[in-house]
C-alpha cells in the first residue's frame, strides 16, 4: 500500500521560511509570575500535592482576570513526574477529568464540558485541532513545561469562541539553569529523556518520549505506543525603547496508537505521523500596550482499517488514511487604560485559520480504490474587539468586561457562513475578614468548528458527515465562591450553574456513519471543593472533589459530564526527601449520553518518593493504580480498561 505523505507541505515550508524570517532579529518570551510561583523562582509546588491557588500574569493573562475567574496553577514539580502524559497530571486538579479514549491524544473536562468547549494555549498561542475529541496539547512533552495555568468559567470575554468551560494556559520553561530528567514506566516500557538550559535572556529544551503498547489491568492489549520529540527556544531582547521576546516550538510524533475497544479485530486506528511548529513574536514599549503575532502549522495523518476480523479469515480488510494540515495566525494589540479609580484593558484579538485541507485515500490490498477531498482548503476568521474595567471599593471588587465577535468560515465548496456574538461578564468579590466571598456571572459562545460544520469523511470513530446548518453554542454561568486563608489551613468551595443553548451534539447516523445537531438547550449544575491542612512545615493534607450533573431539555444526560469522585493528597516534605500519597474516590456513574457507558465506583492510589542523591541530582520512584484497581478512566463506550499497577523511576538534574 502506497503510504500518504504529509511530510513538508508548502503549508510548513512557508511556516519554516516565516519563522526564520522572525527570528532573524529577535528571539523569546515573557513570563512574569506573581504570587506562589513568582515567590519560589517558579518551583511552585516544592514537593506538595497541593497547588497553591493564585492568579498568574503571563503575556496573554488579561488585566486584573485572576480577580474575575477561578484560576489554579499545577507548577514545575507536579508535571516533572517520571513518566504520564500532560492530560493525567493536570486532572488531579479538582476541577478536571480526562475525557475521552485513553492514549497521548487523551484530553480533558472541566466542570462538565470538554472537546472544543476548552479552549488552550501555549504560551498565549491558540491551539487548534480537526479532531472532534478536542485539542491534545500532548505534542509537547510535559518535562518542557513550567507550568500550566488552569482557568474555570465563561472565559471568552477573555480567550474568545470555545472558552465555554474556560481554558488551559501551558507555560514553556524559562530561566532554567542547565537541567536534564530520565524516566521508565513499566507499563509500554515508557521512556522519556529531556534536557535544557537557560538565563535571563533565553531558555531551550528538547524531549524525547517513547513507549509500546501497554496492558489493561486484566491484561488485554492497549494499543497506546507512541514516539515523540518535541524542542523549543525563546529569547528576548531589547530593540532601543522596544522589548522583544520571541518563541519557535516544534514537534515531530510517529507511530502514535488510538486506543479503543474496538482494537483489533473490528477498527485499528494508527496516527502514523504528527507535526508541530509554532513561532510567536511579542513587541511592547513604554506604558502598558503589547502586540502579538503568532503562527501555527500542523499535519496528522490517519489511518483506519477496518474488517481485520474477516482479514483474518482471509477476507480483504479495507483501509483508509485521512491526511490533515492547516495553518493557524493569530494577532493580538491591547493596552491598559485608567480614569481616576477606575482601571481596565481593552484591545483588538485575531484568530483565523488557513488551508485547512483533509484529503481521503482508500485503498484494498494496497491497492488505492480512490481519493476524496474531506475538507478542502477551509478558512475561518475570527476578530473581536474586548475591553474589561475594574474598581475597588472600601466593601467590595467590581470587575466587568465585554466582547463582540464576527466570525467567518468557508470551504472551496461551500458559500461563506458569518456569524457574530457578543460575551461578557460581572464580578463581584467582598472580604469577610480572612474569608472572602464571590459572585460572577458571564456569557460565552463557541462557533461550529470546520470539522463539524464542513468536514465529510473518515475519522477514528468512523465515517462522519458535518452539518453546515449549525448553529453557535451560547452559555450563561453563575458561580459563587467563598474562600478561606492562613498559615495553616486553606479552604475554597463553588458552586456553579450553566445554561447552554443550541448545545452541538454527535449522532448516530447508522451503526457506521456519525454527524452533528443542536440541541434545543441543557443545563448544567455542580460544585467543587478543595481544603488544604498544614499542621507543620513538612506535613500537608489537601481534600478536594467535584460534582457535576447535565441534562438536555428533554431531560436527557448530556455527553461528557464526569463522575463525582473526591480525592485525598498527603505529603510528607523532609530536608532532603519527601512522600506523596494519593487515594481518590470515584463514584459509580448511572446516567450517562450517547456514546457513553455507564461506570462502576473505583478507589484509585498512586504513592510518590523523592530523594535528593546530590545538591542537584534527585531520584523519584512511585506507584500508580496502587490497588490494581479494575476501572474505565472516562465514560466514553469506546474507552478500553485503564492500566494495572504501575512502578516509574525518574532521575532529575537541576
Amino acid at each position: 500500500m502506497e503510504t500518504t505523505v504529509l511530510a513538508y507541505s508548502q503549508y510548513f515550508t512557508l511556516s519554516i521560511l516565516t519563522c526564520l524570517f522572525l527570528s532573524a532579529p529577535v528571539l523569546a518570551q515573557e513570563v512574569v509570575a506573581n504570587g506562589a510561583y513568582a515567590d519560589s523562582g517558579g518551583n511552585a509546588a516544592a514537593g506538595s500535592p497541593v497547588a497553591v491557588i493564585e492568579s498568574i500574569s503571563v503575556a496573554t493573562t488579561r488585566h486584573r482576570q485572576g480577580e474575575t475567574l477561578i484560576s489554579e496553577y499545577v507548577g514545575i514539580d507536579e508535571l516533572a513526574t517520571a513518566t504520564g502524559s500532560l492530560s493525567e497530571a493536570l486532572a488531579l486538579q479538582p476541577s478536571v477529568s480526562l475525557n475521552g479514549q485513553p492514549g497521548l491524544f487523551q484530553t480533558l473536562n472541566i466542570r462538565g464540558l470538554a472537546r472544543q468547549r476548552v479552549q488552550s494555549f501555549l504560551n498565549g498561542m491558540r491551539l487548534t485541532s480537526e479532531r472532534r475529541a478536542g485539542v491534545s496539547a500532548s505534542f509537547l512533552d510535559p518535562l518542557l513545561l513550567g507550568g500550566v495555568e488552569i482557568i474555570q468559567g465563561p472565559a471568552s470575554t477573555y480567550y474568545g469562541s470555545g472558552a465555554l468551560a474556560g481554558a488551559l494556559q501551558l507555560l514553556l520553561r524559562e530561566d532554567a539553569p542547565p537541567w536534564l530528567s530520565t524516566g521508565f514506566a513499566s507499563d509500554g516500557n515508557e521512556r522519556n529523556l529531556a534536557a535544557g538550559t537557560g538565563n535571563a535572556n533565553y531558555s531551550a529544551g528538547i524531549a524525547l518520549r517513547q513507549r509500546g503498547d501497554g496492558k489493561t489491568v486484566k491484561g488485554d492489549t492497549k494499543f497506546d505506543r507512541f514516539d515523540q520529540l518535541s524542542a523549543y527556544y525563546q529569547r528576548q531582547f531589547n530593540v532601543g525603547a522596544y522589548s522583544v521576546d520571541w518563541q519557535l516550538i516544534g514537534s515531530k510524533a510517529a507511530d502514535i496508537g488510538k486506543d479503543n475497544s474496538q482494537f483489533p479485530l473490528e477498527r485499528i486506528v494508527l496516527y502514523p505521523e504528527e507535526n508541530h511548529l509554532l513561532s510567536q513574536v511579542k513587541l511592547s514599549g513604554t506604558g502598558d500596550w503589547a502586540a502579538r503575532l503568532s503562527l501555527h502549522y500542523q499535519d496528522l495523518l490517519t489511518r483506519e482499517t477496518r474488517g481485520t476480523r474477516s482479514a483474518i479469515q482471509g477476507l480483504e480488510s479495507r483501509v483508509s488514511e485521512v491526511a490533515n494540515r492547516s495553518m493557524d495566525i493569530g494577532f493580538t494589540l491591547e493596552d491598559r487604560w485608567q480614569a481616576g479609580q477606575l482601571s481596565g484593558q481593552y484591545g483588538f484579538d485575531y484568530f483565523g485559520r488557513r488551508g485547512v485541507n483533509a484529503r481521503q485515500d482508500d485503498f484494498i490490498l494496497s491497492r488505492l480504490l480512490g481519493s476524496t477531498q474531506s475538507l478542502d482548503d477551509g478558512e475561518e476568521n475570527e476578530s473581536a474587539l474586548f475591553a474589561t474595567a475594574n474598581r475597588d471599593f472600601n466593601f467590595a471588587s467590581v470587575h466587568l468586561g465585554g466582547r463582540w465577535t464576527y466570525f467567518t468560515q468557508s470551504d472551496s465548496k461551500s458559500e461563506k457562513i458569518s456569524q457574530s456574538r457578543g460575551s461578557y461578564f460581572l464580578t463581584v468579590r467582598k472580604p469577610l475578614g480572612d474569608w472572602n466571598l464571590s459572585l460572577s456571572y458571564g456569557t460565552s459562545s463557541r462557533f461550529a468548528s470546520l470539522t463539524e460544520r464542513l468536514f465529510i469523511g473518515t475519522t477514528g470513530r468512523g465515517q462522519v458527515v458535518g452539518n453546515q446548518n449549525l448553529l453557535p453554542e451560547d452559555s450563561s454561568e453563575l458561580v459563587i465562591g467563598i474562600d478561606y486563608q492562613s498559615e495553616r489551613l486553606a479552604i475554597e468551595l463553588h458552586r456553579f450553574a450553566m445554561d447552554i443553548d443550541d448545545f452541538i451534539e454527535r449522532i448516530t447516523l447508522d451503526e457506521n456513519t456519525l454527524s452533528y445537531r443542536n440541541l434545543l438547550s441543557g443545563d448544567l449544575r455542580g460544585w467543587q471543593y478543595r481544603v488544604a491542612l498544614f499542621p507543620s512545615n513538612a506535613w500537608q493534607l489537601a481534600l478536594s472533589g467535584q460534582r457535576v450533573t447535565g441534562n438536555s431539555d428533554s431531560e436527557n444526560t448530556l455527553i461528557d459530564i464526569p463522575a463525582a469522585r473526591h480525592q485525598v493528597d498527603l505529603s510528607y516534605s523532609a530536608p532532603s526527601w519527601s512522600l506523596n500519597v494519593s487515594l481518590r474516590r470515584r463514584l459509580d456513574k448511572k446516567d450517562f449520553g450517547a456514546t457513553e457507558r455507564a461506570l462502576q465506583a473505583a478507589n484509585i492510589g498512586a504513592l510518590s518518593f523523592r530523594i535528593d542523591l546530590s545538591d542537584r541530582w534527585q531520584m523519584q520512584a512511585g506507584i500508580e493504580n496502587l490497588f490494581d484497581e479494575t476501572y474505565f478512566s472516562s465514560a466514553d463506550a469506546l474507552s478500553t480498561l485503564a492500566i494495572g499497577r504501575e512502578f516509574t523511576m525518574g532521575f532529575h538534574f537541576r
